[in-house]
């Protein structure tokens, strides 16, 4: 598996994909916190606009996850559909499970970056606090990587990009009442509503939303990752767009 590993980081240090790794997330940091300062959010309390600042990241998660599984795709079928990653292991499944560790890797570390200077620039909560959002977006995002993954395998990156979009607007909506008593089973709308949950509710409201949450949430997980792993092995190196 670590070969693997290598393999992929590999395969996409010439692309542009480390660099959107780097760059999203500190202009994402600079730019909201120079929004907090100078545009009406400097009115609100310190709560309210953490809440903002991981909304609209969680929110933002499935267009960027997209392009990015997009480009991943496209790079293996120009190289002989999939013939390069499977020509590394005699395992699909470690081939597959591979490609997913280093796009959540290269998440982790984006997401790190851009709250880390968050963090610094504000000091508006305790490490802690932040440690637990960061927690949050992280496990929010495992299902995402699955769903646009396969997408972009099994139909074509423009549906994976097109599915992203109206996510995002999903996601959006269930920040209202809209979303209440169905975003349990929605993965794009895990991002936004835990750490907004996690932000306002008193720690035991919290916990009744994780538990309910994490119920749907791993039955679903489980089934995406097992689902797409037994497709991967059976699939014949054709998307149905070709």
């Amino acid at each position: 598996m670590i070969k693997i590993i290598k393999s992929e980081i590999y395969k996409i240090k010439g692309t542009w994909l480390p660099w959107i790794h780097i760059v999203l997330p500190i202009a994402y940091s600079l730019l909201f916190y120079g929004a907090a300062k100078i545009t009406g959010l400097k009115n609100y309390e310190e709560s309210d606009i953490v809440q903002t600042y991981f909304v609209l990241l969680g929110a933002s998660m499935p267009i960027i996850f997209s392009f990015i599984s997009s480009k991943v795709v496209d790079m293996e079928m120009g190289a002989g559909k999939f013939q390069m990653i499977l020509s590394t292991t005699k395992s699909r499944t470690k081939a597959y499970i591979g490609k997913l560790i280093v796009l959540e890797i290269g998440f982790v570390l984006s997401l790190t970056l851009s709250i880390t200077i968050f963090a610094i620039l504000t000091g508006y909560q305790n490490t802690l606090d932040w440690l637990i959002e960061f927690f949050l977006i992280v496990i929010s995002s495992l299902s995402l990587y699955l769903i646009h993954l396969w997408v972009s395998i099994l139909l074509s990156s423009g549906a994976s990009i097109g599915l992203g979009f109206l996510e995002t607007m999903i996601a959006s909506l269930s920040m209202t009442v809209i979303g209440d008593s169905i975003w349990y089973f929605i993965p794009c709308t895990w991002g936004p509503r835990l750490t907004a949950s996690y932000i306002l509710m008193s720690n035991s409201s919290f916990y009744k939303e994780l538990r309910l949450w994490g119920f749907s949430a791993f039955i679903i997980t489980l089934t995406l990752f097992i689902s797409s792993i037994i497709w991967f092995n059976k699939r014949d190196g054709k998307s149905i767009s070709e």
